[in-house]
């Protein structure tokens, strides 16, 4: 992903296609309209501007295949995830900071809590190695 990219996804419509690219792997402008419900499907010129949006800012590729472009998320959702939530926490006061960080912490069942502890004594080591 571009460096400069966003990860802010603007919009439900940005966010819904997202996930329906993420679900499929990759996909048409109508693959995705397909998996639309059809109440809300958007139009054709619509879903096309959105997913060439994302392309621009860094979220999605495209590729040529015949006549039609096929979009590919550029990160896993996780990944865009961890970037967002990291961005956000850039922005803000350490004391904010670290109490976002322990609001989510408290937020996890024990088995991801034990996960979080091991990747975290991991980090711990690693760094006293460097």
């Amino acid at each position: 992903m571009a460096p400069d990219a966003r990860t802010d996804l603007q919009g439900s419509l940005q966010a819904e296609l997202m996930q329906i690219v993420w679900r499929l792997g990759e996909a048409t402008v109508d693959d995705v309209r397909a998996e639309q419900p059809p109440r809300r499907r958007s139009a054709y010129t619509t879903a096309q501007t959105v997913m060439n949006r994302l392309v621009d800012r860094g979220l999605l590729a495209r590729t040529r295949r015949g006549r039609a472009f096929v979009y590919r998320a550029r990160l896993a959702e996780s990944e865009l995830v961890a970037r967002s939530l990291r961005e956000r926490l850039e922005r803000v006061s350490d004391d904010n900071r670290r109490a976002a960080l322990l609001n989510l912490v408290d937020g996890l069942k024990a088995d991801e809590l034990d996960e979080v502890a091991r990747y975290a004594n991991r980090i711990r080591r690693e760094r006293k190695q460097q």
